[in-house]
């Protein structure tokens, strides 16, 4: 009786512990995003960046939801292999578009990208990498503030904050300059959620 408790008591253990490990962040780390003024990675007059390819199927739920092209500039995304998610932000002659190359399996953007267009150029991305839901650096939310200025929030994770509540936010500022348009960073500061 003593040993099936004890074998009891292990899988219980066992379970607790992984499903702790499940729960956490993945420690892929933004430290770009760690810097009050990230070093620039837009290119004046640069192509749109072509989606990465991903592994494995799509569950067609998740391609169903895709936003449709509207405007021109979505057309010149998805031209690139990237699927539009969520709604475009806008005004001032400035469009943010996202785009995914994937999804995982509840449906939410894997390998994702913001792009920013101004007068129908593109001006350059929100990160200077693709990101992943629910790990840190992931862009959460963006704001068009004038014609010269874009806000974007990122979630930023603890190793020890779960997926679903990530504990720090980095606000980034970033100007945009003309002719051509490109997309600066300016400055950024992180705070509790």
């Amino acid at each position: 009786m003593a040993s099936r408790l004890m074998r009891i008591a292990l899988v219980i253990v066992a379970g607790v512990v992984c499903h702790a490990a499940i729960g956490r962040a993945q420690t892929t780390r933004a430290s770009w995003l760690d810097h009050t003024k990230p070093a620039p990675w837009n290119t004046a007059g640069a192509p749109i960046p072509l989606a990465p390819k991903l592994e494995g199927t799509v569950d067609p739920r998740c391609r169903d939801a895709a936003r449709p092209a509207q405007l021109d500039e979505d057309k010149r995304v998805r031209e690139r292999g990237w699927e539009l998610v969520g709604a475009f932000q806008g005004g001032w002659q400035v469009l943010v578009i996202r785009g995914t190359a994937g999804y995982d399996g509840m449906c939410r953007p894997r390998r994702y990208q913001d792009f920013v267009f101004v007068r129908g150029q593109f001006a350059g991305t929100l990160s200077p990498t693709v990101m992943e839901s629910r790990t840190d650096g992931a862009l959460d939310r963006v704001f068009v503030q004038s014609a010269s200025r874009v806000i974007a929030e990122y979630a930023r994770y603890a190793p020890t904050d779960a997926l679903c509540c990530p504990s720090r936010r980095t606000s980034l500022s970033f100007d945009i300059a003309n002719d051509p348009p490109v997309l600066r960073p300016v400055s950024a500061s992180t705070s509790k959620r």
